[in-house]
Order: C-alpha cells, then structure tokens, then sequence
C-alpha cells in the first residue's frame, strides 16, 4: 500500500522463501544456482524483447548499449557488455562467454585531448558459429569470421579470418580450424 514500509524481518522471510523454492527448481532443471535476480529471469524472455533472433538467450546481468542485430539459437553469458553504439553484429549459433566485452565505441583520443578530437564509432560483425572465451575483449572495427574460436581473456584488435582459432594480447590465429 501506498506510503506503508515492509518491515525487513518481512522482506527477509519472503526473500528466504523466494530463494528457495526458485533455487530448488533451477538446480533441478539446470544444475545451478545462481543470483535470485538471475534465477526469476527469463533469458530467452529478455532476448527476444531486444529482437534478438529465435532460440536465443542472454542472462539478466548482461549490459546491452544501442540496438545489436544478434542471430537464432546464440547465447550469451553473464556479466557480458555489448556495446553497439556503433553498430554491431551477431550471427547464429554464438557462444558468447562469461564477461566478454564488445566494443563499438572509443573515447581516449576525445580524453587525452581534452574533447578537441571526436569519439569515435566503428561497428563490429561476427560471423556464425562463432565461440569467444571467458574475459575476452573484441574492439571497435573487427570483424571476426564464421567458424572462429577466440580464446579466454584474448583481446581482438584485429579482423579475425574464418575458420581460425585467435587467442592472446593481441589476439593471433594460431591454428585455422578445417
């Protein structure tokens, strides 16, 4: 009601509550726990509010700036950015893991010189069937083809050809998959 305060001893017990009964089904559909906020979320749910492509998911704690054109049946973990700002591109069939950050947008040359030279934009694609590790960091203007692996922590500086495997910093393809 309007103007009454929820007593946090009240709060507690439904938020005890909550966590359990929600905790007991995700462990048995899932074999996880996670968050509360992740667990009453819906990750296909929120995919397709932001008209991503059929089948695919992308976990609550994920940050999403601008308007990315993401593919069917693609996931993407928790605590990913994606910054399409500058336009960005998903294909099908992505593996996007935990704390990856896309990038489409800089803005050091507008920092270090005091606001006389631009931020700039450049979009970034990414081809189906396209597998980025853990922590990685993809930025502005890369391209990375179809079929491409990237691994945990890489950070991609450079247009990645299809059918690669790239990892490092700066990423490298160090072996192109047939």
């Amino acid at each position: 009601m309007k103007g009454e305060s929820v007593p946090l001893e009240s709060m507690r017990t439904i938020y005890e509550s909550l966590r359990e009964r929600i905790a007991n089904l995700s462990m048995k559909r899932w074999d996880r726990m996670l968050p509360l906020d992740e667990m009453m979320a819906d990750r296909w749910e929120k995919a397709n509010m932001l008209g991503f492509g059929e089948g695919t998911n992308i976990y609550e704690n994920a940050y999403v700036y601008g308007k990315p054109k993401i593919g069917k049946d693609t996931w993407i973990g928790p605590f990913v950015l994606l910054d399409a700002t500058g336009g960005l591109e998903i294909g099908d069939n992505c593996s996007i893991s935990s704390g990856v950050h896309i990038y489409t947008h800089a803005v050091q040359e507008w920092v270090v010189s005091e606001g006389k030279k631009p931020r700039t934009h450049s979009p970034v694609r990414i081809g189906d069937y396209v597998a980025i590790g853990a922590n990685a960091t993809v930025l502005p203007g890369v391209e990375i083809g179809h079929h491409t692996m990237i691994g945990a922590g890489a950070v991609v500086t450079e247009n990645i050809p299809p059918r690669s495997v790239a990892m490092g910093v700066p990423a490298r393809v160090t072996r192109k998959i047939e």
